[in-house]
């Protein structure tokens, strides 16, 4: 068993790295400057300020034990080769508690069929091994709840008192990471509680109250006064709402879609699972709605029921099975169960990747800072015409030079002297003498000139423009 285990955990930790190695890339700028980039400000003393870190609407308790990651992996490469390893390391094991939560949640729901095929589908379904190696808030939220969902359900091992302390320290502490799961959360500790009150109410609450207490000292130290990360979010993203520019508004039936996306196939049997935990689809369900509610939507936001939904699918497909066996004497045999089980996961897996065309592919911003924090020659870098989000920012640039956004072409002419890197569209026709191509991505390349630079402008650096641009 423990081989068994121990191999499955390795194929796992195996793709997830592999795939973040292989193929650095971008998702969306959020997994650099809301987490990443303040944590290589704490850690190494520069960085890029988006407009959260400037209205102080993030808590730094992520982005600080990140910085420590930071710091204590950077010798397994050379510039940000060492640290972005190094986190991408430590959040694919985090990431593993998915084939741990699938195999001992099935187990106890369905049998060990279910637990077997959900065990090896949370090991290699495609988002988990595209999401899990990305700081990105739902992710990290996402993979300390499931512990805590389970321990509220079945951790009768250790104890009622301790579990259910355990379970609502781990629902609290996802709450605090993503407090759009609050609705979601609230539901499941009362959950928990039932019908024991008097006994299970004060150990959840002692538990939730730790991370809740931590994230208002910290906020209480980083900022002005105990959450008001949370309090500040609050006013601008439900009071204030973010400006048009900064929202990516969705009707309200999209995250249906988007479940389609996230699981394929699979989500035909998410009906079929809801019979053997209903709990487990309540939550989900929560989940979905009150992201709903909300204009703002993306993908990520709901990658926290990912493996809740995988491990109901698996039940559902396990049971499905079951039922048609009348007339297939083989499936008595729990091996092939187990073969078509995670057969079609396999296959809804590659069908998902393959309508992902970007997965395999580095962005420019993980590709030519990467490169460029390997040349120590490098004194400043401008992005010419190109999305200054899609950069990777100075977690992978990792030199204390300026990067100057330039917009047009006589800026450009008036900041070349102040740069000896640039970025810019392969078809760029206006680029200043000097500066020769030397890798493109996607149509986006990296120009290089030699020699020195002049001081840039402070007014020009990036910092300074996200400012004026309140961004």
């Amino acid at each position: 068993m423990i081989c068994a285990w121990t191999g499955l955990l390795g194929f796992a930790f195996a793709l997830r790295l592999g795939l973040a190695v292989g193929s650095p890339n971008i998702f969306f700028p959020d997994e650099i400057f809301q987490t990443l980039e303040p944590a290589h400000r704490l850690a190494y003393g520069y960085g890029v300020i988006s407009w959260e870190w400037r209205l102080g609407i993030r808590s730094w308790v992520l982005p600080t034990f990140l910085a420590g990651v930071m710091r204590a992996t950077a010798w397994m490469g050379s510039a940000s080769a060492g640290y972005l390893l190094g986190t991408a390391i430590v959040l694919s094991l985090i990431s593993l508690v998915t084939v741990w939560f699938g195999y001992a949640w099935a187990k106890r729901a369905s049998g060990t069929p279910a637990a077997i095929v959900a065990a090896l589908a949370c090991s290699f379904f495609f988002g988990f091994v595209y999401f899990a190696p990305k700081a990105l808030y739902e992710v990290v939220a996402a993979h300390v709840l499931l512990p805590g969902l389970y321990l509220g359900v079945y951790g009768e091992r250790l104890g009622e008192r301790r579990r259910m302390f355990l379970a609502g320290l781990l629902c609290a502490l996802a709450a605090c990471l993503r407090i759009q799961l609050l609705p979601a959360l609230l539901f499941a500790m009362v959950y928990f509680c039932y019908p024991r009150w008097r006994k299970r109410v004060p150990a959840v609450a002692a538990g939730a109250s730790l991370p809740v207490l931590l994230f208002g000292a910290v906020d209480w130290v980083t900022w002005s006064y105990p959450w008001q990360s949370f309090i500040r979010y609050f006013q601008q993203n439900v009071i204030s709402g973010p400006g048009k520019e900064l929202t990516i508004a969705q009707p309200w039936y999209w995250y249906v879609l988007v479940l389609v996306v996230l699981l394929g196939p699979a989500v035909l049997l998410l009906f079929n699972g809801t019979k053997r935990s209903p709990f487990l689809a309540i939550f989900c369900a929560i989940v979905v709605v009150s992201h709903s509610v909300i204009p703002h939507k993306e993908i990520r936001f709901i990658y926290p029921i990912l493996a809740p939904a995988i491990t109901l699918a698996a039940m559902g497909l396990v049971d499905l099975l079951s039922e048609i066996k009348r007339g297939a004497k083989f499936l008595d045999n729990p091996k092939w169960v187990v073969g078509i089980g995670v057969a079609f996961f396999f296959a809804s897996s590659a069908m998902l990747a393959a309508q992902c065309a970007d997965w395999y592919k580095t962005r420019w911003g993980a590709g030519a800072f990467d490169r460029l924090s390997r040349e120590p020659a490098v004194c400043g870098v401008g992005i010419y015409r190109a999305i200054w989000w899609e950069s990777g920012g100075y977690t992978h640039l990792h030199r204390d030079v300026p990067i100057i956004p330039v917009e047009n072409s006589a800026k450009l002419a008036n900041d070349a002297s102040s740069i000896n890197a640039l970025i810019a569209s392969a078809a760029s026709p206006d680029l200043p003498s000097g500066f020769t191509q030397s890798q493109c991505w996607k149509g986006v390349c990296l120009f290089e000139r030699p020699g020195t630079c002049a001081p840039a402008d402070p007014d020009d650096e990036l910092n300074a423009y996200l400012r004026r641009i309140q961004q």
